[in-house]
């Protein structure tokens, strides 16, 4: 059950993140089009908030017995999540580029960009839900916000420590679920979104 749970989780945030990299939606005044930032954002949000959810899920149900279903959930998560490129090649989006063929391994090589965030996460979620770093406002706040100078250098690394700080703070406080779920979609949307627009605005700007 837990594999299933993150493989239709999985193809719901690859599916999204097709939409927000090609949607070209005009009503009235409302104008929507896709582009590589609104792309890169959705599963850069949407996977750690999974992993916060799927894990304390996880941990929740099958608790002292959980590690087997957290693996299988997680697999079931990238996999899933890996699907937007070789469907983006089967749907035509990129005709320019090389098709996957579909097979388990063009799948595979696709979720290898989602291998280091998932151990990040997991040896950080170990590490604050054990009890072996201690919850508190530094070493929340540290874990939280060194994912911002990270997603300038490696996103996938930003995507990491913000899911696994966030599961193991959820997994310790679940009176504050929801506002650890809004903290992340902040934080994400500042690391991969707010950030890189700065950076490139002081690029141009030291250019001219």
């Amino acid at each position: 059950m837990s594999i299933i749970t993150g493989l239709i989780i999985g193809v719901v945030i690859a599916a999204l993140q097709l939409v927000a990299g090609h949607a070209d939606i005009e009503y009235q005044t409302l104008s929507l089009h896709g582009n590589s930032t609104l792309a890169l954002a959705v599963p850069s949000i949407l996977i750690p908030l999974a992993i916060v959810w799927g894990w304390t899920w996880v941990s929740d149900r099958w608790s002292g017995r959980s590690l087997p279903r957290l693996v299988l959930f997680t697999l079931g998560l990238v996999f899933g999540a890996a699907a937007a490129a070789p469907l983006e090649a089967i749907l035509s989006f990129s005709p320019d580029r090389i098709a996957f063929s579909g097979t388990l391994s063009d799948l595979a090589m696709s979720g290898a960009v989602f291998v280091l965030p998932v151990v990040i996460a997991g040896l950080l979620y170990w590490l604050f839900g054990s009890g072996k770093i201690p919850l508190s406002l530094p070493t929340l706040a540290l874990g939280y916000l060194v994912g911002l100078p990270l997603a300038l250098v490696f996103p996938p690394a930003a995507m990491g420590t913000v899911a696994g700080t966030a599961a193991g703070h959820a997994w310790r406080s679940p009176e504050a679920r929801t506002l650890i779920a809004m903290l992340v979609i902040v934080i994400m949307l500042i690391a991969m979104v707010e950030l890189p627009l700065a950076a490139a605005t002081v690029e141009g700007a030291g250019l001219r």
